[in-house]
């Protein structure tokens, strides 16, 4: 261990930045750029001294498979990207990414008004269904995850959201409400951030 530190403090230092991610986690490049950044750092492991055969005139020898370690890691990332990239294509099956680029929020959304647990949108009949829109929510929230798209101001994108939609054949309403109450004050915020992109889309006025 004596000889080991130095080591793992130069590979340390010399290790590029880890990507930030979002509220929900790494997206799946993100995790992709760790998992590169582990497969460069096992070859430079790889490529290390044996700490063995440093000093020989010592009782007892502790080792430690830096390589083995940064592969393992990277083996766990490129699992997770492999996920996201997994749930984007069951919730998106073949839309196009002009389509599922933008918030059905955004693109539908014709008013609001801020609840005690979140947030409550009217959305235009155009939206669809209660289910289509339901569907169209999940499939842009799983596209979120596959890399940084600009859309830190999305309602969608905070973890432990819960959406519920109800239609009447004249209007829809979207409620979103989110479990952590610290966390309320940020999804309103972005609600409204939502709720003027779409007026600004439509030349409209918000409700």
């Amino acid at each position: 261990m004596r000889v080991l530190l130095p080591l793992l403090l130069v590979a340390c230092a010399s290790s590029p930045p880890r990507p930030a991610g979002g509220p929900r986690g790494l997206r799946a490049s993100e995790h992709l750029d760790v998992a590169r950044q582990h497969d460069e750092m096992a070859r430079q492991a790889s490529h290390a001294p044996d700490p063995g055969s440093a000093n020989t005139s010592v009782p007892w020898t502790w080792s430690w498979d830096a390589g083995a370690e940064h592969e393992r890691l990277s083996a766990v990332h490129r699992s997770r990207a492999a996920a996201l990239q997994a749930a984007y294509e069951e919730a998106c099956g073949e839309r196009a990414v002009e389509e599922v680029a933008v918030s059905p929020l955004q693109r539908y959304a014709t008013g609001g008004w801020n609840t005690s647990n979140g947030v409550m949108f009217y959305l235009s009949p155009a939206a669809g269904t209660p289910d289509h829109l339901l569907a169209d929510i999940k499939c842009h929230r799983a596209w979120m995850m596959l890399a940084p798209s600009g859309m830190d101001d999305c309602p969608l994108d905070l973890p432990g959201i819960s959406v519920d939609a109800r239609g009447d054949g004249k209007t829809i309403t979207v409620s979103i409400a989110v479990r952590d109450p610290k966390l309320v004050p940020e999804l309103q915020r972005r609600a409204a951030h939502e709720l003027e992109s779409s007026m600004q889309l439509h030349g409209g006025t918000a409700n």
